[in-house]
């Protein structure tokens, strides 16, 4: 049936574009410490295998707090979670500007994971709320992109702040940018039923295109019962694998190639963020190109899984960049294996919807997955830390990061159910609606 209530508003898109923006500065504000991480070492006396705890203890907060996180989010909402978030990293990374010494250096960055902690959830629940099924994945990709212009924009943004006026200033910017977004979502967010600027005809094709989101009526699971599904456990490993290898770019990146491919400060600026461009234009094309597919009758399960487990595959080519000699073919695989993985980004945003046991559990689930996640995100610089203070070469971490990009997509491929406890008809049944 046709609507006759007339074209409708878009106020969906400029959420999901909120949110992205939100992403961005989350990841510029934990990605700031990697940059500046050599300078503010060389002040604070901070050896090698400290920097891989310092790099890792903000994951330590941000994987522990996301499963309580994901349940704050599915009760409060959002609006306030997200919003309070923000306003709880942004003085983090402000007070960042002031440490003298590690142990300052690691509480802050715990209480910036606790703040960071409530960006995933918030913005699952919020395109799984404010979008129909058929525009999911796009919009997912949307803002789980800005985890890759966070990174982009981090290191000329940063360092040409550290080259004028030092490692602290840098801290200071970046920090208040948090804090003046957390009031901008505070303000402008709401559901769709309550914003003031969504008209009849976007809130029609909001609630009656159909959802891939587990049906609202199904009996509400333990917390715990999510641990009893095969699903959660695809879901916990393969995040890991993804994150352990998109958290080397986020981390020790810089370092590689500042000690081991000898870029001073302005080339680490201009060529450091190509791996980063790279990732935003396949993420963003992989989002469009999925959405394209199951609109088109294909099975939305097999579609997201197919990308993911495709780019990890590709991925795994950052274990080749040890064996070129030139730091410009390092630098080209390096963006290649980035780029890649992030064709998988937009289907992770999409799993907690599909596989959550009821759709009130969308968060909780969304928290554990990311928190498996960062975990990888905690370990994994430590370990690589660990190994370069032991060979005093990025040889070994590579290859490691690259085995497990290939462990990564296997799990998705091989564990992760092709039908999810909202099944597949529901989500096929929106694109005939279309």
């Amino acid at each position: 049936m046709t609507s006759t209530l007339g074209r409708a508003s878009r106020v969906r898109w400029q959420i999901a574009g909120l949110a992205g923006l939100g992403t961005v500065i989350t990841n510029i504000d934990r990605s700031t410490i990697s940059v500046a991480l050599p300078f503010m070492g060389h002040d604070l006396h901070i050896p090698p295998l400290v920097e891989g705890l310092v790099l890792s203890w903000f994951f330590l907060a941000y994987a522990i707090v996301l499963l309580p996180a994901g349940v704050l989010v599915d009760k409060l909402g959002a609006r306030l979670v997200y919003g309070v978030g923000g306003l709880l990293w942004g003085i983090a990374t402000l007070a960042t500007a002031a440490v003298t010494g590690i142990a300052s250096l690691l509480g802050l960055r715990l209480l910036l994971g606790i703040g960071e902690a409530s960006q995933y959830p918030s913005c699952i629940q919020a395109t799984q709320r404010w979008f129909p099924s058929r525009e999911r994945t796009t919009a997912t990709g949307l803002w789980d992109m800005g985890a890759r212009v966070g990174g982009v924009i981090t290191l000329p943004l940063v360092a040409g702040i550290i080259a004028v006026a030092g490692w602290r200033v840098a801290f200071l910017v970046v920090g208040a940018l948090a804090l003046l977004w957390a009031v901008g979502w505070l303000i402008e967010y709401r559901d769709p039923q309550r914003h003031r600027r969504v008209n009849a005809r976007e809130r029609e094709l909001i609630g009656t295109a159909g959802s891939d989101a587990a049906p609202a009526d199904r009996p509400r699971a333990r917390w715990r019962e999510l641990f009893r599904h095969r699903s959660t456990w695809a879901l916990i490993l393969g995040y890991f694998c993804f994150n352990y290898t998109a958290y080397f770019f986020i981390t020790w990146f810089p370092s590689y190639l500042v000690k081991d491919r000898g870029f001073d400060l302005l080339k680490l600026g201009f060529f450091g963020a190509i791996p980063g461009l790279v990732a935003v234009v396949t993420e963003l094309a992989s989002g469009f190109l999925q959405d394209r597919f199951i609109v088109r009758g294909r099975n939305p399960i097999r579609v997201r899984k197919g990308f993911i487990v495709s780019g990890m595959l590709v991925s795994s080519v950052i274990a080749l960049a040890v064996l070129v000699p030139s730091a410009g073919a390092a630098l080209a695989l390096l963006a290649v294996s980035y780029g890649a993985l992030l064709i998988g980004g937009p289907s992770l945003g999409t799993f907690p919807a599909i596989y959550a046991p009821s759709s009130s559990q969308t968060g909780a689930l969304a928290g554990v997955q990311n928190s498996a996640g960062n975990v990888a995100g905690f370990l994994g610089p430590i370990v690589t830390g660990a190994i370069i203070t032991a060979t005093g070469s990025f040889v070994l971490p590579l290859v490691l990061t690259g085995a497990i990009a290939v462990i990564g997509a296997m799990t998705f491929l091989v564990i992760l159910p092709n039908r999810g406890h909202a099944a597949v008809e529901a989500d096929q049944a929106a694109v005939g609606a279309v």
